[in-house]
């Protein structure tokens, strides 16, 4: 092609990646694209676009993976709801499936560690408030996955740990001997979730909750469905390291529940909430392991994180049911 010769619109129109030829279905300009990096389900951007008239605004544009598309699927069954609780502007069912939000700055864990106490429960019960309206919010009509409860995670943990105690001469092996208890001596019968089913998040830590415009809102809805209302409520959990506050957590989300007409019984909610909350620190302690060792945490951020957890997992463990029973 000569100098000065513009290519066919066809041609030009095959160069594009998908995020610019999307952009450009819309009608959008895109002034720049800023890959970010992380653990991430596909490829992630941070786009500023013209959207005509000279306004701009900031999205992030999610382009998933191969065989990590569940995000999709989910939206077009739950929507309505994905909407409330997220800041979506777009979907893209065809591939490479895609997902266009709200860029929405940052999570609010970064800025919560560095809260007083009493600003802390204030967050916390903006969240739990909103939790409380996505689990009190009215059943999908489609078709929904629902979460069972597994110890799984056990294995992972343990391996793990025995890494960190093979390196580290302030690990202690008797953190091993806490996880390998954590089920032993349950029937299947106390290894049962009780509660009603409600529509849950799946992953509602504090790196995938905003505020946007004054309102809690939540991304990443790729582990969404069907189970326990303490399922939310547990993983939330695992970005509080203050007993008090999760206590307070604990206490108060059965009332706020009960206050929007979702009656739960002390007994059932204590046993979901001990069963998941084992389950789910279980979970999470070997995944901050295995974030330190993939150099994401310091040596003193893991040790931290590890005494505490396990601490959590002895005090919830030993616990009897009227112990942290809500009051009425």
């Amino acid at each position: 092609m000569g100098t000065g010769e513009k290519r066919p619109e066809n041609e030009i129109t095959a160069m594009m990646s998908p995020l610019e030829q999307r952009m450009k279905d819309k009608k959008w300009k895109l002034v720049n694209k800023e890959r970010i990096h992380g653990a991430h389900a596909g490829q992630i951007f941070r786009v500023l676009v013209d959207e005509g008239d000279n306004r701009k605004d900031s999205y992030v544009y999610k382009e998933f993976a191969d065989g990590r598309e569940n995000e999709v699927e989910l939206y077009l069954k739950i929507p309505v709801q994905m909407n409330r609780f997220g800041v979506i502007e777009d979907v893209w069912d065809e591939k490479p499936k895609a997902m266009l939000m709200k860029d929405l700055a940052s999570p609010l864990k970064g800025s919560f560690s560095l809260l007083s106490f009493k600003e802390k429960k204030n967050v916390l019960q903006e969240i739990l408030q909103r939790l409380s309206d996505l689990h009190t919010s009215d059943l999908p009509e489609k078709d929904m996955e629902i979460h069972t409860l597994s110890f799984e995670w056990k294995t992972w943990c343990v391996e793990e740990l025995t890494k960190i105690c093979e390196r580290y001469q302030w690990a202690s092996r008797q953190w091993i001997d806490v996880i390998e208890e954590i089920d032993k001596g349950r029937s299947a019968g106390k290894k049962r979730l009780k509660c009603p089913l409600v529509l849950t998040h799946g992953d509602p830590h504090m790196e995938n909750v905003f505020r946007y415009k004054g309102e809690i809102c939540f991304i990443d809805w790729e582990w969404a469905a069907l189970g326990s209302p303490l399922r939310d409520l547990t993983i939330l959990m695992q970005d509080l390291y203050d007993v008090e506050l999760i206590q307070y957590a604990t206490q108060g989300y059965r009332s706020m529940l009960k206050s929007k007409n979702l009656f739960i019984e002390k007994e059932d909610y204590q046993s979901d909430f001990t069963l998941l909350y084992l389950a789910h620190t279980t979970m999470m302690l070997a995944w901050e392991i295995h974030k330190f060792f993939k150099g994401y945490l310091t040596e003193a951020d893991i040790q931290r994180i590890i005494e505490f957890k396990i601490g959590e997992i002895r005090r919830v463990a030993s616990e009897r049911p009227d112990d942290t029973d809500p009051k009425e």
